[in-house]
């Protein structure tokens, strides 16, 4: 059959668009820092569901287009005919395929949790998720056998009192990440300190979620103390990123409803199996990047690997002056004036905790010794603004590393709120080669959770108070 001019110009179209989604390549090495999956050694995820999508629109649209006449129109009809009986059956099939643990939380409140009275164990192994990533990868932290159990409540408790002496409020390193029941702060400071201590720490909140989590749950426990462990990486959001989260737009609800999809996970994971390694060991063009990461601390053969993403480089070059009146510290502050209320009303008083980035503690340890033009190409990839010059940025991040802390410190100290700043403490367990974050994952080891509960016991002791038996 003759082509005519209208099929001649879709099929250029088609052929075209095709060859630039193939042969435009994803920015490999942004991938890695972010471990991300690299499909192909070339494409992200996101990029290689554009080829596939493009491929099979292209298919469908050419045999529809590679016809004239009646035939034309019955090969319309035939593609709306096959889309109105597939679409709604894989969404019915999607629907029946989903469960209560789909989403691994049960989010009917605020305060979400997981699942009440469950207890799952896994093999928790600290290394790259993506099959492309760092040249010469080091091995990171040891496997650890990993159980997490919840009680009646939905947070990861093995006792149920109807009183707490402590009550603990965090995000993932409340909760514990990575470990298993005996390893979080909040049970090592029970140990440590012998008094009952009951974790609301859970995956994902912020001082949103603490302020929301005490006032569900806490306060009922009729706590002496509230420890409120703010992390530096994730927990400064405005006022206006807590507003959409609290009443999602329609378009942010079918977003989170399809990412739980299990027919898109069964694909995503089918993909990335298939895929993921396909090219992983093939040079990368400008890995010479990221050469020097992960970091090595201390030097020498007692040293541990750690490594960490291009947005925490960027929040510590932020100043002090500039952070005192960013909306993404004023709001937070604000939450935390409200638990102290809180605290103040039932009783009970609160200590500010402040769990540094794994970047915070790391970077003034080998700071002299980093290649300054790579860490300016390595900051720019979470930097939407022009850098200064790279031995600029490098000084200023170094002098500007502890602002964050300083400012939080300062704050509660003048609200006569208790603070209790973990840097330091991380930083020297760092230093004589005892492993306190995980190499890739951002997390504490088990041993960076009894730094933070040995340093927050001692916050007790020098408050005097009777009840305490620390111990060593």
């Amino acid at each position: 059959m003759k082509m005519i001019a209208r099929q001649k110009l879709w099929l250029t179209i088609v052929v075209v668009t095709n060859l630039v989604l193939w042969i435009v390549p994803s920015d490999v090495v942004e991938q890695i820092v972010r471990d991300r999956p690299t499909l192909l050694g070339r494409y992200s995820r996101t990029h290689f569901y554009w080829i596939i999508g493009m491929a099979m629109f292209s298919v469908v649209t050419l045999y529809i287009d590679w016809s004239i006449g009646a035939e034309y129109k019955r090969r319309w009809f035939r593609v709306l005919a096959s889309l109105m009986i597939l679409t709604p059956s894989m969404l019915f099939v999607d629907f029946m395929l989903r469960t209560p643990q789909t989403g691994h939380y049960i989010k009917d409140e605020l305060a979400y949790h997981r699942q009440p009275n469950i207890s799952v164990s896994v093999e928790f192994e600290d290394r790259p998720k993506a099959a492309l990533t760092y040249p010469n990868a080091p091995q990171g932290y040891a496997s650890i056998p990993c159980t997490l159990t919840t009680d009646t409540r939905g947070y990861r408790n093995t006792t149920d009192l109807d009183q707490y002496d402590v009550i603990a409020l965090g995000d993932s390193f409340a909760e514990g990440s990575g470990v298993s029941d005996e390893h979080p702060w909040p049970v090592r400071l029970a140990e440590k300190t012998g008094l009952s201590v009951y974790n609301l720490g859970m995956s994902g909140y912020d001082p949103l979620h603490y302020l929301a989590s005490l006032k569900r749950y806490g306060k009922d426990l009729k706590p002496e103390y509230v420890v409120c462990m703010v992390y530096e990486g994730n927990d400064f959001r405005s006022a206006k990123t807590d507003r959409k989260r609290m009443k999602p737009s329609i378009s942010k609800r079918v977003e989170a409803y399809f990412k739980q999809s299990p027919l898109r996970r069964a694909i995503d994971g089918l993909l990335i199996g298939t895929f993921g390694s396909v090219g992983s060991s093939a040079s990368v063009n400008g890995i010479d990047v990221i050469d020097w990461l992960p970091l090595r601390i201390p030097a020498g053969e007692i040293g541990k690997a750690y490594a960490f993403a291009p947005k925490q480089l960027r929040d510590l070059y932020e100043s002090r002056e500039a952070f005192e009146v960013d909306k993404h510290w004023l709001n937070p502050r604000g939450q935390i004036l409200q638990i102290n209320t809180l605290c103040q009303e039932i009783g009970a008083k609160l200590i500010v905790v402040f769990a540094p980035t794994k970047a915070h503690v790391m970077l003034p340890l080998v700071g002299n010794n980093l290649p300054a033009e790579k860490v300016r190409a390595f900051t720019s990839m979470s930097v939407k603004k022009e850098l200064p010059r790279s031995d600029v940025l490098l000084r200023n991040i170094l002098a500007r590393t502890e602002s964050r802390e300083k400012v939080m410190g300062d704050f509660c100290r003048s609200e006569s709120i208790d603070f209790i700043g973990l840097t330091a403490y991380l930083r020297q367990t760092t230093l004589e080669g005892i492993q306190v974050y995980f190499t890739y994952d951002q997390h504490w080891t088990p041993v960076g959770h009894i730094e933070a509960a040995g340093a927050i016991a001692m916050s007790f002791e020098k408050n005097e108070i009777a009840q305490l038996n620390i111990s060593n």
